[in-house]
C-alpha cells in the first residue's frame, strides 16, 4: 500500500444559519444555552481509499475519530502506530500530529474537533470521574467501541444538508454526543478514553494516574499539573494519604510484579524495561517494595 505524505486536516469555517435568540428559548435550560454555545466544535465526515487519509496537525484542537466502516491505520510520531477498526473511536490529544491513511477500499470516519470541553447541566463531563487508584493505560490515542445509539447520531447528523452548515447545531448535537458518552460508558472508560483531557483541577486522583509515567520524577509530575513542587506535593497527600515519592516507586514495583506474573523471567529484561542499571540496585529495589529479591519473585510465580 502506498503511504504517501497525507495532506493537512483542515478545520471548516461554518455560518450561522439560524436567526434565533437562543438567549430566551424556552425548550433548552439556561445552563445548556450558555456552555453550549461557547464551546468550539466541528463536525466533518470523511471517505477514504485504501492508502488515502489526513494529516491532523499539532495545534490546540483535541479530535476525536469515529471509524464507521473500513479501517485506519494512525501514526504518532516516528514509530507509534495503532489500527482503528470499524466501530471503534479514537481521541487525539492537542498538540501533537497524527497521520491517519485508510486501510480499506472505502474508510468512512467522522471527526468531532473540540477546542473547550464540552459541559451539561452545569457539570463538566469530567467532573465526576470516579476516583482511581490504579493507572490508566497510558496512550497517546485511547481507542473505545463505538455504542450503536452514538453511531445512529453520527449517522444522522448528515441527513439534512442545510443544518450541516450550522455552527449551533454542532453545538447542539456535541452536548448530545457528550450525554451519551456520560451514560453509556462507565468512569473508568471516560478517565481512559479522554486522559489527555483531564487536568488536575478535574480530579486529581485521576490527572495523577495519568500522567506519572510520563513524568519520570516528582518534580516533572509537578510541572505536568502546572503547580509549584510544595503546593502538589501538599496537594497529592491530600488525595493520596502518601509522599509522591513512594507512592510512585510503589506502582512501579506493581508493574514489575505484573510482568513477572505475566511470564518475564529475565532480571536483565526487567531491569532494562525500569530503568536499574546493576542488579544489586534492582534486587534492593523488590526488597523493599516487593519484600522479595527478583529471584525470588520469579521463581514464586513459577510454582504456581
Amino acid at each position: 500500500m502506498d503511504y504517501q505524505p497525507k495532506p493537512q486536516f483542515e478545520e471548516l469555517d461554518l455560518k450561522e444559519s439560524c436567526s434565533a435568540d437562543c438567549s430566551s428559548c424556552p425548550i433548552f435550560p439556561a445552563s445548556f444555552r450558555r456552555i453550549g454555545d461557547s464551546s468550539y466544535c466541528r463536525f466533518s465526515q470523511l471517505l477514504f481509499a485504501a492508502g488515502e487519509g489526513v494529516t491532523f496537525p499539532a495545534d490546540r484542537i483535541v479530535r476525536i475519530l469515529f471509524i464507521l466502516s473500513g479501517s485506519l491505520r494512525l501514526q504518532h510520531g516516528t514509530d507509534t502506530v495503532r489500527l482503528v477498526t470499524s466501530k471503534q473511536c479514537v481521541c487525539l490529544a492537542r498538540n501533537e500530529q497524527f497521520i491517519a491513511t485508510a486501510q480499506d477500499v472505502e474508510t468512512r470516519i467522522v471527526v468531532l474537533s473540540l477546542v473547550h470541553r464540552i459541559e451539561f447541566c452545569e457539570q463538566d463531563l469530567f467532573d465526576k470521574i470516579s476516583p482511581v487508584d490504579s493507572p490508566i493505560p497510558n496512550e497517546s490515542a485511547p481507542i473505545l467501541s463505538i455504542h450503536p445509539a452514538i453511531e445512529h447520531l453520527l449517522v444522522s447528523f448528515f441527513e439534512v444538508p442545510q443544518m450541516v452548515e450550522c455552527a449551533r447545531f454542532h453545538r447542539m448535537k456535541t452536548s448530545e454526543l457528550f450525554m451519551m458518552i456520560k451514560v453509556l460508558y462507565t468512569p473508568t472508560e471516560h478517565a481512559y478514553f479522554f486522559q489527555a483531557m483531564v487536568q488536575p483541577r478535574d480530579n486529581f486522583r485521576v490527572f495523577v494516574c495519568n500522567n506519572y509515567e510520563k513524568a519520570q520524577s516528582v518534580s516533572g509530575l509537578a510541572a505536568l499539573a502546572g503547580m509549584s513542587l510544595s503546593v502538589f506535593k501538599r496537594r497529592f497527600a491530600e488525595h493520596f494519604n502518601d509522599s509522591v515519592y513512594h507512592w510512585m516507586m510503589r506502582q512501579k514495583a506493581l508493574k514489575i510484579f505484573s510482568d513477572i506474573r505475566d511470564g518475564e523471567d529475565s532480571t536483565r529484561a526487567l531491569m532494562n524495561k525500569y530503568g536499574f542499571r546493576h542488579y544489586t540496585q534492582f534486587s534492593r529495589f523488590c526488597k523493599n517494595y516487593l519484600q522479595a529479591t527478583p529471584a525470588q519473585l520469579i521463581s514464586s510465580v513459577r510454582k504456581k
